[in-house]
């Protein structure tokens, strides 16, 4: 979770144009790219050679190079999925639909980390004054850069949310999902959304639904602020 948080600020911080950085400051912080090996430890999902990566590009004092250099640039920081562990307050507002009534969607979500890339969270909040528990199951391919995410809502569904995870030079991850289509109180749901990465103190998931083979239309945002991150 440090690494990949004090990377995704250098790399916002240092966004800047190529032609800014100058021969000298690039030979002086030679190009960084990830090294051969695959080198796992119990209490990591990244290879310690990503997370070295991750390291040596947080250490750098200059911007960072893209591929439009020659060619040729530093490697892109790859997601590293213990940015989620932790304690998050979560606020949103959901519109009404078969899965629940409308309502402002309250409360927190705790991210544990069970080994390797498997990861497993609680969320306990409430749609108004309604009660709403959450236990969900996280499963990360890092080297597909896929995310699965499993829910069991106790309002009487479960959500199986499938789709790749990606980045951009910002530092900037995106995870581009897709539920499994479920029936509720008779209708067909669908879901799909993107949970937006921006900073390392808060996210934000924007969910569209289709009901019964329709368009897509807009199911809210929620955010999601770390606990004890400074406003």
């Amino acid at each position: 979770m440090t690494r990949l948080t004090a990377c995704t600020v250098l790399l916002i911080a240092a966004a800047a144009p190529v032609g800014a950085q100058t021969s000298a400051q690039i030979e002086a912080e030679p190009i960084v790219k990830l090294q051969p090996g695959e080198t796992l430890t119990p209490d990591q999902c990244l290879s310690q050679q990503e997370l070295e990566l991750i390291d040596a590009l947080n250490a750098l004092r200059r911007p960072t190079v893209g591929v439009e250099r020659d060619g040729e640039g530093d490697d892109p920081a790859p997601f590293d999925p213990h940015y989620l562990v932790g304690t998050w307050h979560i606020e949103g507002v959901l519109p009404e639909s078969p899965l629940a009534p409308s309502g402002f969607f309250e409360g927190t979500e705790t991210v544990r980390h069970v080994g390797g890339c498997t990861y497993e969270s609680t969320v306990e909040a409430a749609v108004d004054d309604a009660p709403v528990t959450i236990e969900a199951l996280m499963i990360y391919d890092r080297r597909a850069r896929y995310l699965v995410r499993i829910e069991d809502d106790s309002r009487g569904f479960r959500l199986v949310k499938l789709g790749r995870v990606g980045g951009d030079p910002g530092g900037y991850f995106s995870h581009h999902w897709e539920a499994a289509p479920i029936t509720r109180e008779g209708a067909g749901i669908r879901l799909r959304g993107r949970t937006y990465m921006t900073s390392p103190f808060a996210y934000q998931v924007r969910t569209r639904i289709s009901t019964d083979d329709g368009p897509f239309v807009n199911f809210g945002s929620v955010w999601w602020e770390r606990a004890g991150a400074e406003p």
